[in-house]
């Protein structure tokens, strides 16, 4: 008997590229990467970096700005051709979310909100990344001021 090889999509399915959202009580941290892992030029926000200081950094708004500006420059990676195929598969956009803080709920209603109209039927995947620690070893005492 002659085995056939199983049909391959005619559009075979290209990687995603990553939006990293990383926040915690004290920053806010947005990535941009290729479907390798390796950064995008010009591909990453922080708090600090969007021109919050101090306490400022770890605010809602703070992370709304972070993520208007990964979205202006995703949009601009969206409408430039892909040369590797000749220009004709589509950016297709992976979000992924670790941690706990107020960065992360604001990237979430900015991306619902006009400014993630753009690209948000680019997106294949929303992913949460956030470590859960269950059991494991023995807590720090906690710090008394």
């Amino acid at each position: 008997m002659k085995q056939t090889e199983p049909k391959k999509d005619v559009a075979e399915r290209t990687k995603p590229y990553h939006l990293h959202v990383y926040t915690t009580n004290n920053n806010c941290r947005v990535v941009f990467t290729y479907p390798s892992g390796k950064l995008v030029k010009n591909g990453w926000w922080t708090s600090g970096s969007c021109g919050f200081k101090g306490a400022n950094k770890s605010s809602y708004e703070a992370g709304y700005q972070c993520a208007v500006r990964a979205f202006k420059r995703i949009e601009e990676e969206i409408t430039r051709p892909n040369f590797k195929d000749g220009g004709v598969s589509p950016v297709t956009l992976a979000l992924k979310f670790k941690g706990f803080g107020w960065g992360r709920e604001a990237v979430q209603k900015a991306f619902m909100t006009s400014e993630g109209d753009n690209i948000r039927s680019s997106v294949v995947l929303i992913e949460d990344r956030t470590p859960i620690k269950i059991g494991g070893t023995r807590a720090k005492k906690a710090r008394r001021l």
